[in-house]
């Protein structure tokens, strides 16, 4: 092999390294129920920041944003985790009721920060998004590999 072949040879195999790395990372977080994870995750921490001192004049936003959070849940309960599809058949559609089960209860609590919200409620709509924090913590704990 001559000098010059080389550089290019370890060029490509560094190129080949980092696109394999890109490649692997957006497989995750490109999922359909990724996806809505996130959309999630960034409508309740910017709701979290309102709410330490709601301003009454933003309160449509606060609701905007708890909306988004149910949609995406709404969609993502419909979607089997990427742990489900490692687990044999019977136990896959165990994993796949509980987490839908789960997805229903947590609608169920964004209903009711939505009408605090909406209520103007602030003390309880806190209350409600704590609540929803420790129940997307659980859910992922229980149908999410880290």
């Amino acid at each position: 092999m001559n000098t010059a072949s080389k550089p290019r040879l370890v060029h490509s195999a560094i190129l080949m390294l980092v696109l394999s790395l890109f490649t692997l990372s957006v497989a995750r977080a490109d999922s359909p129920l990724e996806k809505h994870m996130e959309h999630m995750k960034k409508a309740y921490k910017e709701l979290s920041l309102g709410l330490e001192n709601p301003q009454e004049s933003n309160q449509a936003a606060y609701v905007t944003l708890a909306e988004t959070i149910k949609s995406s849940a709404l969609q993502a309960r419909d979607l089997v985790p990427e742990l489900a599809a490692k687990l044999p058949p019977d136990q896959k559609a165990t994993m796949v009721k509980s987490y839908r089960d789960a997805m229903d209860d947590f609608v169920v609590s964004v209903d009711g920060l939505i009408k605090n919200l909406k209520d103007g409620k602030w003390d309880e709509a806190r209350k409600d998004a704590a609540n929803l924090k420790n129940e997307m913590r659980d859910g992922h704990r229980e149908f999410r590999r880290e």
